[in-house]
């Protein structure tokens, strides 16, 4: 009987010893596993990266230029001894015919055009009365503005436009022409509706004023 006890507790003990071996071998391959999956995320996520850096597709956060302005860039670069990150960008033309421009003024065939930056275009004349000033938006952006004093000087410049601009310059001006013809004919009739009125109105006053001296007779 004391040796069939002692068979039967030994078995009981090998087998929790077995139950905790198990399952400390369990803990130990899931950790494992764990591990070995995190360690393939992080090489899974390394490969990427590089292959997004020789496809030219790093975004700006993983270069560290996020949020940084373009001065801050070159500055940068340029302690690093690298390229200006701002050198490829090309910049758009401040003006029309920009490239025909010294010291901010376009003269051709005698005719000088002035640039205007803040508007994208050239002038010609006097900008100070904006009522009599003619503005053209041009094909390739940007705009001509003319005085409509000047507008007679433009003919000595037409070799200066491209064909697509001088066509919009044509229209722009044949429509204005039109435009203040019509103007001029409306200021021409009111204007003569007003002296009809003041001489209608004078009439009047004399009418009444000799029938007042009739009746003092």
């Amino acid at each position: 009987m004391d040796s069939a006890g002692r068979r039967s507790a030994t078995v009981v003990i090998n087998s929790r010893l077995g139950s905790r071996k198990y399952a400390q071998a369990m803990e130990g391959g899931n950790t494992a596993w764990m591990a070995g999956g995190s360690r393939i995320q992080q090489m899974n996520a390394a490969s990427g990266k590089e292959a997004d850096e020789e496809n030219g597709e790093v975004d700006e956060k993983d270069t560290g230029n996020e949020g940084k302005s373009a001065a801050e860039m070159i500055y940068q670069a340029a302690t690093a001894g690298k390229e200006n990150p701002i050198k490829q960008i090309r910049q758009a033309p401040k003006v029309p015919y920009e490239h025909l421009a010294e010291n901010g003024v376009i003269t051709y065939n005698g005719v000088t055009f002035f640039c205007d930056g803040e508007t994208n275009s050239i002038c010609l004349g006097d900008m100070t009365d904006k009522d009599n000033v003619l503005t053209i938006k041009l094909s390739g952006g940007g705009h001509l503005k003319v005085n409509r004093n000047n507008i007679g000087d433009l003919s000595r410049a037409a070799g200066m436009f491209s064909p697509e601009d001088l066509n919009l310059i044509l229209r722009a001006i044949a429509k204005d022409t039109k435009i203040q013809s019509m103007k001029k004919e409306i200021e021409d009739e009111e204007a003569n509706v007003g002296n009809r009125l003041t001489e209608g109105r004078q009439g009047d006053e004399a009418g009444t004023d000799s029938a007042e001296d009739r009746e003092e007779d």
